[in-house]
């Protein structure tokens, strides 16, 4: 059974966006239903603003502080954690002045994939410049991570995925928010501060030839071969 992540891009402001996680961690709780935030140690984790600036303040490195922290919570005790565990990966806090991105990710199995309305929040929460849910098959076989490293500040999407969120700017750069509503998706939306792409409905299935084909018109659209 393939991996899903579901990833959010913002661009580094600086802060840790604490009210922003915080609120994030709270849509997740309704969308996945855990009732404890757990951290690495399996210790529960209390979402709140103090409790959340000294674990990150705890981790970050003080020799290179301009280029945040990256912090996993689990929606289950890691000791005891199986394929229902969610992980959640929050890496905040980088300087405007770096390279990298702050992120917000979501590591789930196919059957622990909640109703697309909790990501589409979770982009109102962020604001993010992008965001989507990638499956682990088709990251690899499109290999999606060589493509975007070859993309300059994450200026542009390497490839189109089945749940695709792209801002102004980074619509702008495969031919603009209306160019965009005309892709031979499923469903495409002015959404946010961008637009929405979606390829098919629900989960992408790289096994399915259809999903393929689809991502494979849409990829020829935006000229992203």
């Amino acid at each position: 059974m393939s991996g899903y992540i579901f990833r959010q891009r913002c661009r580094p402001r600086g802060d840790f966006r604490i009210d922003e996680i915080i609120d994030y961690f709270g849509l997740m709780r309704e969308a996945f239903g855990f009732p404890i935030l757990y951290d690495k140690r399996s210790k529960p984790v209390e979402v709140e603003p103090d409790v959340l600036e000294r674990i990150f303040e705890r981790h970050i490195s003080k020799g290179l502080r301009s280029v945040g922290v990256t912090v996993d919570f689990y929606s289950l005790p890691p000791r005891n954690r199986d394929d229902n565990t969610v992980r959640f990966e929050v890496t905040t806090g980088t300087h405007p002045d770096e390279v990298f991105v702050d992120r917000y990710d979501i590591v789930m199995y196919r059957w622990r994939i909640p109703d697309f309305k909790y990501f589409e929040k979770s982009i109102e929460i962020f604001k993010p410049f992008e965001a989507f849910l990638a499956e682990d098959d088709n990251e690899t076989r499109t290999d999606a991570y060589m493509r975007q490293q070859t993309i300059d500040n994450f200026s542009k999407p390497a490839i189109i995925r089945g749940f695709h969120y792209l801002d102004k700017d980074l619509a702008r750069s495969i031919g603009g928010i209306d160019y965009c509503l005309k892709a031979p998706g499923w469903h495409v939306e002015r959404f946010c501060e961008g637009v929405l792409i979606e390829l098919v409905p629900g989960p992408f299935d790289s096994n399915s030839p259809e999903h393929l084909k689809v991502q494979e018109e849409v990829m020829d659209y935006f000229d992203l071969w």
